[in-house]
């Protein structure tokens, strides 16, 4: 989420629809009026090309465009790519927003989806928000990491059968682990090896090295964490306060109730899943290791509380700790070591 809140100056904005091949455009003006619907193929030609003559048609300039679309994830890289270069206003909306706020969904194609697009950012456009592009290093840390993820899945998966053969069929067991013997070798060391590259792009960032060795700092807050919150949050240039990174990685519980029916506060969907489950694994980890949350999270379950309920306000402290450390730019202390020492400057807690 590479963005911040921008001041609206267009006059026109392009509701694009993408898929693998192609973007269905509509073009309107601030009046809901369509002025142009076109398909133009998803390359980075394809795009600069459309934009040209978008300009030259409506007699204006790059400056009041406002392109909108829904995050698609690699699908959208090209057209990122070429409004960073051309200084367009991208605005990349969660797809259950734009599905919520429109008023006729009664069919649905490729052409009405860009309409709807594009009638979601004239109405909402208030509330736009800038794509920002992240710097050469977020980016192939971001790559390097999504690498290691579909390794790690592999990996498991292999071991996963294997452990299973074992302790059920031998016979089964001694010919898996003769053909996956050499395939788990390769995956290691590839994993090993983007690890390293890891740690060297990292190693030669001072600012992103300064973070990571800060989150870590924190109980239950592992390396692979510390480097996914970076990347997420643009080495934490993306987010103003907690409260809001929290919301972002779905650990922040939203009221449900209507008139006299009140029910169980429930954490959002609409969240940024891979920190949830880092953040979920960090708290197991922080409950064990960690004697002040070991005491929060045993005293509020013998006060009544679900267990899992009680593991979400875990999450939510580790984020509080996570700005912490990153805004006073000093590593996590313990309470006891904080008030022992409380009035020296080179500490940092939050409890």
């Amino acid at each position: 989420m590479n963005a911040k809140l921008k001041v609206m100056k267009q006059k026109y904005v392009i509701g694009i629809d993408i898929s693998k091949s192609k973007l269905d455009c509509a073009v309107m003006d601030f009046e809901y009026k369509i002025q142009y619907e076109m398909i133009i193929s998803n390359t980075e030609k394809g795009i600069g090309d459309f934009l040209k003559k978008i300009v030259k048609l409506l007699k204006t300039s790059n400056e009041e465009l406002l392109i909108c679309c829904e995050n698609t994830g690699i699908y959208n890289r090209p057209l990122e790519r070429i409004c960073t270069k051309s200084e367009v206003l991208l605005w990349i909306e969660h797809p259950v927003k734009i599905k919520k706020a429109a008023s006729d969904l009664r069919g649905k194609d490729d052409k009405k989806d860009a309409r709807r697009i594009a009638d979601y950012a004239v109405r909402y456009r208030d509330k736009s928000i800038a794509y920002e592009e992240p710097c050469e290093v977020i980016q192939k840390m971001n790559i390097l990491t999504k690498s290691r993820n579909t390794l790690v899945v592999q990996k498991t998966a292999l071991e996963n059968q294997l452990r299973e053969a074992k302790s059920h069929d031998r016979f089964e067991f001694t010919l898996l682990e003769e053909s996956f013997s050499k395939a788990l070798k390769v995956i290691k060391s590839s994993i090993k090896k983007i690890e390293d590259q890891l740690s060297v792009l990292i190693e030669k960032e001072q600012e992103i090295k300064q973070n990571k060795d800060l989150l870590t700092s924190i109980p239950g807050i592992g390396e692979q964490c510390a480097i996914n919150f970076i990347i997420s949050t643009n080495n934490f240039t993306s987010f103003d306060n907690a409260k809001h990174l929290a919301c972002y990685a779905g650990v922040v519980p939203f009221k449900n109730q209507s008139g006299t029916i009140v029910k169980k506060e429930r954490i959002s969907k609409m969240a940024n899943q891979k920190l949830k489950k880092l953040l979920h694994m960090s708290a197991m980890a922080s409950i064990r290791s960690d004697k002040e949350i070991k005491a929060y999270f045993h005293r509020k379950v013998e006060q009544g509380k679900n267990k899992m309920s009680v593991l979400n306000a875990v999450r939510n402290k580790l984020v509080h700790r996570i700005i912490a450390v990153i805004k006073r730019k000093l590593p996590f202390l313990p309470k006891e070591e904080f008030l022992s020492i409380k009035n020296s400057n080179n500490i940092c807690s939050l409890t």
